[in-house]
């Protein structure tokens, strides 16, 4: 939570870091080149234009962690209704619906991601819409199936044995049960829609520049590694850390979610 909460405090403060797109005379070395990380009013130096870096990367994580954020809220939201409903009703519901999640489940990540951000564009909303429908189906597929063992838990028959209806049964029964394993999905998946997104910007297929984003600014910096490979490291690093904070939530959560399962077992 310290890693993300770190990340979203440089995002929101951005403009505190200075201009993005300036390109001060004083920003690049005699010859040209870009300067060094910790020099005196770069801390982490400039880039070939001789524009700050720092404030690059502020920049670059509103980009970054928008796209991470939404495409994580709506990813995740698609998948649990999709596999609630499909768990729950069963019958041609469940087979139509899990058909199309085993589609999506089949279709190559960045194959289709290229040509789907190619359709709907390359702003923040266009690229959230893309990771969304690339990783909605996995967290379709695992809710569904914890969904069929809660059905036939006893509880659950008795709820619909009563004559409860079906949105009750799911909002006030099952729901509830599942609300640590969509916890725990929310944050793995968190970490790969991050990894995605940013790797769609690499590919050119994301957030264009000049606006910064980490995606975009790992693929200028590939070129100048050999004279300026903080050019590369800095936005890899944020990538890493954004990633690594993700899944240390996700295998908290894991944990828990397991002991408390094995306590509940026990107390049975």
């Amino acid at each position: 939570m310290a890693i993300l909460s770190a990340g979203v405090l440089l995002a929101v403060f951005a403009p505190i870091f200075g201009d993005p797109y300036a390109t001060p005379v004083d920003g690049l070395t005699p010859t040209g080149l870009p300067l060094g990380v910790l020099t005196s009013g770069h801390p982490l130096g400039t880039d070939s234009l001789g524009r700050d870096m720092l404030a690059r990367v502020a920049f670059g994580a509103r980009a970054s962690l928008e796209i991470a954020f939404i495409s994580n809220i709506t990813s995740v939201g698609l998948g649990v209704m999709v596999g609630l409903v499909a768990g729950f009703y069963r019958g041609w519901v469940e087979h139509a619906l899990m058909r199309i999640t085993d589609v999506f489940l089949a279709v190559p990540t960045v194959i289709s991601g290229l040509a789907l951000a190619s359709v709907l564009g390359t702003g923040v909303i266009g690229i959230s819409i893309v990771v969304t429908a690339l990783y909605w189906a996995w967290t379709a597929r695992v809710v569904f199936g914890e969904t069929l063992a809660l059905r036939r838990r006893t509880f659950v028959e008795a709820a619909i044995a009563m004559g409860a209806p079906g949105r009750t049964v799911i909002r006030r029964h099952i729901l509830p049960n599942l609300a640590s394993l969509i916890a725990t999905i929310a944050a793995f998946n968190g970490a790969t829609v991050v990894a995605v997104g940013s790797g769609l910007s690499y590919l050119g297929a994301g957030i264009q520049p000049p606006t910064p984003e980490w995606g975009n600014m790992l693929a200028e910096g590939q070129g100048a590694i050999d004279y300026a490979p903080h050019l590369l490291i800095v936005p890899l690093a944020c990538v890493v850390l954004i990633v690594f904070g993700f899944v240390l939530i996700g295998e908290s959560l894991s944990r828990r979610g397991a002991v408390s399962l094995q306590r509940s077992w026990l107390d049975i």
